[in-house]
């Protein structure tokens, strides 16, 4: 697979709209269509900018005001079928950034995370109840579907982890204004 069909691919599977993109890169949706779509070799620094805003992309609560009463279904067996393991990849990133937090917040080595991610092993009971205990959609981690409210939780987990951070950031300062005094 070359740059731009993982462009492509990765467009499609997260449901990502040319426009949407063209808009984060201040750049025309024909002339990013176009680079995607037709260009003969997509510049590597464009490959890696679209990588990370689709790699930060997040469900924006706009999707549930369009299609509140749909079942959405992002990974529909017509369009695409991903493995378990690419699963555990998406849930590690989108929840935890990298795979080694999430093996980690797991209580398991990263090489046994690397062998479900990698399709060498399933994962068993204890470690989908693992994953399920950190907010994982077991129905989605095994047959593809996940229910709006799935992406309202993690939506609300997001927001919430950066409100701790602002706490933690003011008490802090807060803390060095009493010292100072």
């Amino acid at each position: 697979m070359n740059k731009s069909e993982e462009i492509r691919f990765l467009l499609h599977t997260h449901g990502i709209k040319y426009s949407w993109l063209a808009s984060r890169l201040n750049m025309n949706t024909r002339t990013i269509t176009y680079l995607i779509n037709e260009s003969p070799n997509l510049d590597e620094v464009l490959y890696e900018k679209i990588k990370a805003i689709i790699d930060t992309y997040q469900f924006e609560l706009e999707l549930f005001e369009e299609e509140e009463k749909q079942e959405l279904n992002l990974f529909d067996d017509d369009k695409i079928r991903l493995s378990i393991g690419e699963r555990i990849r998406i849930f590690a990133k989108k929840k935890y950034g990298t795979l080694k937090k999430l093996a980690d917040t797991m209580e398991i080595s990263p090489q046994q995370l690397q062998q479900y991610i990698s399709g060498r092993r399933e994962p068993g009971s204890k470690i989908l109840v693992k994953l399920l205990r950190l907010g994982c959609d077991i129905n989605w981690l095994l047959g593809g579907n996940e229910k709006a409210e799935s992406y309202r939780l993690y939506k609300l987990e997001s927001e919430l982890k950066k409100l701790h951070h602002g706490v933690d950031q003011i008490s802090s300062i807060i803390q060095k204004l009493d010292a100072t005094h």
